[in-house]
This record gives structure tokens, C-alpha cells and sequence, in this order.
């Protein structure tokens, strides 16, 4: 309230009291009523009227109460005005506040905001699953048709079973659009000797891990996009550090698209598909535009793979190079030529490499070269190769599939235990000192593997085995149908310096596919090997020759010592299968 207004409630207040001491003179007819008059300019009271003067009436007795209540509601309304004053204030901080808040949060938090908006683009997870039924009608020792299938050697013919070949969880995290972490556990089955374990001076726990379902890790990498786009050549590498497909398995099982039914000829023979090292892969632009010319693989790993340590002080190199020579729009289009070379060393501790032996034997150095021609269209494609190797099939790489216990520790057939066998003083271990340099067990020669095994290592760990092979593969898929043909044939001389290799073989497979929906394949096929060779057998002098060592101890039993003596049936046996193999892959 103003001023003018405090000085008329000041004077109207001194008039009301005097007005309760006598009568005033400026009355209205009730006498309870006082009218005084209000100067609309300046505010002030009259007890007469005049120009500008508006009349107020007012009660003559003077009412505390009334004044007290008029007085609280002034005061009341000025807090309440104050108090909404001061909220608004509040309030319009606040926002200041806020957005100043904002602004800070903004410049800090895009990277954060970025990643919870895109999580689901950060992550991707698949699996692939390879399930596997295999009638076996004729059985025998070999490399196993895919990985993980270990069917008995000869004698079961009609083995069958259900197999899970491979269980594969793929899980990808990309932080980044040029980085990618892959991880990808496998399940496969464990087979092998079991061992049992000792605990205390009379206790023993049987082993049960022996053909178990078990998790090894397949893949983990991480791989970078970028290293050499500043170089418009090269631009588009991947550099990929960790455990990696190797540059020519996963690329021929691209091309071929039927890993689940069948191995590459080089990873069939001995080559791993997984390698633990650093990669390097991309296109070589060469005349630029949106068709690829030529494109590479290159890596240096371990001699060891993703199932064995490493133990060498060495490492191995890979090269793959591929050329179009009219380009393709999508991998494997058209023409192309592929070379691929790898050089490594046997995965054996620097100690023993460094002894002085006569022959390396599988701590040798090893080679692999393929030459491949192949064409590609939509509906088909065709595949030639040629194989050369240097100590690159082993007695190991024979038997991944099954192989006799003369191979793994364990002596098979009777032996002799007295006289005079192929050289050899025969007599019963029980009755020879342990000190004794002469008369043990020998093996013989029919009803057992030991001697066969012992000149099948002579062959192929010698330190001096030549492998050749040639191969071809394709498909055709028949127009408007979701069958697809397929085919594979491999010719591989384990070692072309031995006249004629008993061990030489030939497989081949061939079936039809359908592909029930973009996850998942049927395949129907027929899988066989064949040592192709008439059964014969081999003098103890021509064994010698490759590291055979006469008379010497194999699986403590002696072996045939007389260089005339012939080692027979080392020709293995066949082997056919049928199989219905599932691919499931999302």
C-alpha cells in the first residue's frame, strides 16, 4: 500500500475516535454511519464535500476484530505472494540448473548414450551344428571322413551311429566398425586311451573323461579393419590376431560349401583348420572399381594348432594368393587361379630337434603347396587341384580316424616266446633277466599290426617322405528345386621315393543336399576309402631303407630282424560308409 493510503487510514482512524467521544458534525441520518470524502488526486479526507471528492461511509463504532482481520489478511496475502515469488524463483533456478546440467552431460556423454542406444548392434550370436547317423559296411584303419568320427578299425563291419560332429557357438562383440571380437567354443567328443589317477598308497579313481563330450575353444581372435587402407592397393585388410582359420581351409570350404559333409583334401590329409598366430587377408585392388582381380591370405602361427601346445622355438609361415583374371563381382565368380604354400616344423621341444640322429623323423620340417583352378556361376561350380607335400602325412595324420593299438603303446597278436624267429632269439620275457640284451618276445609277422605299424612309420616319419595328390569337388544345384548334387575325389601317395606305396589311397564321396530353409541342410552321401593297390608285402632290407630299424624293440616285442624276411598284408583294408549328415547354422 502506498503512502497516500497509510496517511487516509491514519487520519480516519483519529477521526473515528473522536467521533466516539461526540457527535461529528458531517452525519448521515443514522447515526452508527460516518461519511467522510476522498480526494480521487491526492488521497485525502474530508469532512465536507468538494470538487473530485468521492463520499466513503463508514461504521461509527469502531470494530478491533474487523481491523485485526483486515490487518492478518494483508499479511497473509503479502506472505503468500512472497511465497509464490519465491517458488517461481526457485523454479526458474531449477531450470537454469538444468539446462546448464544438459549441456555439461551433453559434451561428456555421447560415446555412452551411443552404445546403450546400439547394443543390439555390438553383439551378434549364432551357432552351427554339424549331426551326423554313419553305417559303416565295410570297416578298417584310416583318417577320419570329418572330424570327430572315430569308427572301429577292422572286423565291425555294419558299425553305426548317432554323432554330434561339431557343436559351435559363435559369439561376436564389435565395439567398434573397424574392430571384432570372436569367440567360439566347440564341443566334440574326447576319444582316447583313458588313465587313471593315483590318490594315497592304495587308492585309484578310474579316468571318465575318456569319449566324453567335451569344450575346447575353436576360434578366439580379434580382428582389425583399417591397418592398411591408407595404401588405396591394399585398402580393405583384415588383420586378425589369435586363433584363426588358416588361409586355405576355410577358403576351400567356402568354396566347396559342404564342410559338414566332407574335409578339404589338405585338411583331410594332415592340415589343421584352425591356427593360433597373426593373419592378414584382403583384396588387391588392382584396377580399382567394384571388381575384385585378386585377393591374398597371409599368416605366421604356431607348428602347434588350436588342439596342442606349442613347443618349438620355430614358427610356421602360410601364403594364399588368388587371381580373376576377368574379376568377380562376388567371391569365387567366375575363372580363377589360387596358389597356397605353407613351411613349418615338427611341433617337438628345441632339445630334441637338436639331437644328432640319423633321420629327423617327425621333428623334420614339413611343406605343403597347392595349385588350384576353379570356376564358379550361380547354380554350379567346379574345383582341380594339385598337391605337393615334404613330411606333411605322418603315422598320426593315417590313424586320426582309428588305427591299430601297435600304433598307440599296445602290442597286438601272440607272439613268440621261443627258438629263433625272422633273426630274431625269441624267448619267454618272464624267464630273461631284466638286464638281459637278448631273448624277448618277438612280434609275428601274421594275425598282428606291429610289424605293418613299424613300416608304415618307417614311410612316413622318416624325415624324407614326397607327398602328391590330386583332387577335384563341385556342385550343381538342379533349377527350381532345393536339391543341390555334390561330388569330391582325392588321389594322395602318402610318399612317391617308395616304389609303390602300400599306403597310397583314393576317396571319394558323392550325395545330394536339400536345403529345408535358409538355417537348415539335409545331405544324403556315400563316403569311401580305397587303398587301391593289390595286397603285397615287403622285404625287411627295402624297410630299411626309410628308417625301419631291424631287430629293434616296438611295444616291447622284437621286430622281424632278417633282411630276406617279408613283412606281409600291408595293404589296409577298405573302408564305405553311408551317411545322413544336418547342417543347423544361424
Amino acid at each position: 500500500m502506498n503512502n497516500r493510503w497509510k496517511t487516509a487510514l491514519l487520519g480516519f482512524s483519529c477521526l473515528v475516535l473522536l467521533a466516539c467521544g461526540k457527535p461529528a458534525q458531517a452525519q448521515t441520518s443514522d447515526p452508527k454511519i460516518v461519511t467522510l470524502y476522498v480526494d480521487r488526486a491526492t488521497g485525502q479526507l474530508f469532512m465536507s464535500p468538494g470538487a473530485n471528492r468521492m463520499p466513503v461511509k463508514f461504521n461509527a463504532a469502531v470494530d478491533t476484530k474487523a481491523i485485526e482481520h483486515q490487518v492478518e489478511e494483508q499479511v497473509e496475502l503479502k506472505t503468500h505472494d512472497e511465497l509464490e515469488a519465491a517458488v517461481a524463483e526457485s523454479r526458474a533456478q531449477q531450470q537454469d540448473d538444468n539446462a546448464a546440467m544438459a549441456k555439461k552431460l551433453a559434451s561428456v556423454t555421447p560415446p555412452v548414450s551411443s552404445y546403450l542406444t546400439n547394443f543390439q548392434n555390438k553383439f551378434r550370436l549364432g551357432t552351427l551344428a554339424y549331426l551326423d547317423y554313419g553305417l559303416y559296411t565295410h570297416t578298417g584303419f584310416g583318417p577320419q571322413f570329418s572330424e570327430n568320427l572315430n569308427p572301429p578299425g577292422p572286423g565291425n563291419n555294419f558299425y553305426n551311429s548317432f554323432d554330434i560332429g561339431r557343436v559351435y557357438l559363435n559369439t561376436y562383440f564389435m565395439p567398434t566398425d573397424d574392430l571384432t571380437f570372436r569367440f567360439t567354443p566347440e564341443m566334440y567328443r574326447a576319444n582316447g586311451t583313458p588313465s587313471n589317477d593315483k590318490t594315497g598308497t592304495t587308492t585309484g579313481i578310474g579316468s571318465n573323461l575318456d569319449g566324453a563330450l567335451d569344450v575346447r575353444v575353436k576360434y578366439a581372435y580379434l580382428q582389425y579393419k583399417g591397418l592398411l587402407d591408407r595404401f588405396d592397393l591394399l585398402r580393405g585388410a583384415d588383420t586378425t590376431l589369435g586363433a584363426q582359420s588358416n588361409p586355405l581351409v576355410a577358403w576351400e570350404d567356402d568354396f566347396g560349401q559342404f564342410r559338414y559333409v566332407y574335409l578339404s583334401p589338405w585338411n583331410y590329409a594332415s592340415l589343421s583348420s584352425t591356427q593360433i598366430g597373426v593373419g592378414l587377408n584382403g583384396p588387391i585392388n588392382l584396377l580399382g572399381g567394384e571388381r575384385t582381380y585378386a585377393e591374398y591370405g597371409l599368416g605366421v602361427y604356431d607348428n602347434g594348432t588350436f588342439k596342442t601346445p606349442e613347443q618349438t622355438d620355430t614358427k610356421q609361415v602360410m601364403a594364399r594368393g588368388t587371381f580373376y583374371p576377368f574379376g568377380a563381382n562376388w567371391k569365387y565368380q567366375g575363372l580363377g587361379f589360387t596358389g597356397f604354400y605353407d613351411y613349418g616344423y615338427g611341433n617337438v621341444a628345441p632339445d630334441s630337434v637338436n639331437l644328432n640322429t640319423p633321420l629327423k623323423a617327425s621333428d623334420a620340417h614339413f611343406r605343403r603347396i597347392a595349385a588350384i583352378i576353379h570356376y564358379a556361376a550361380e547354380q554350379w561350380n567346379l574345383l582341380g587341384e594339385l598337391d605337393y607335400g615334404n613330411n606333411a602325412f605322418t603315422l598320426a595324420n593315417l590313424y586320426s580316424g582309428s588305427g591299430p593299438l601297435d600304433a598307440f603303446g599296445t602290442a597286438t597278436g601272440t607272439p613268440f616266446t621261443s627258438g629263433t624267429h625272422f633273426g630274431n632269439d625269441c624267448s619267454d620275457p618272464s624267464k630273461i633277466q631284466s638286464n638281459s640284451k637278448f631273448g624277448v618276445a618277438c612280434y609275428n609277422v601274421l594275425n598282428t599290426y606291429g610289424p605293418q605299424t613299424a613300416v608304415y612309420q618307417a614311410f612316413l616319419n622318416d624325415g624324407r617322405s614326397r607327398q602328391l595328390g590330386f583332387d577335384f569337388m563341385g556342385h550343381y544345384h538342379i533349377p527350381n528345386t532345393k536339391l543341390t548334387g555334390f561330388g569330391m575325389f582325392q588321389w594322395f601317395m602318402p610318399n612317391i621315393n617308395v616304389n609303390e606305396d602300400p599306403l597310397d589311397f583314393q576317396r571319394f564321396v558323392v550325395g545330394v543336399s536339400y536345403q529345408y530353409n535358409e538355417y537348415l541342410r539335409f545331405a544324403l552321401d556315400s563316403q569311401n576309402l580305397l587303398f587301391y593297390h593289390d595286397q603285397f608285402g615287403l622285404p625287411v632290407s627295402y624297410a630299411k631303407q626309410f628308417n625301419y630299424v631291424p631287430g629293434s624293440k616296438l611295444n616291447g616285442q622284437l621286430l622281424p630282424k632278417s633282411p630276406t624276411t617279408a613283412i606281409p598284408n600291408l595293404v589296409p583294408r577298405d573302408i564305405h560308409a553311408m551317411f545322413l549328415n544336418v547342417e543347423f547354422s544361424y
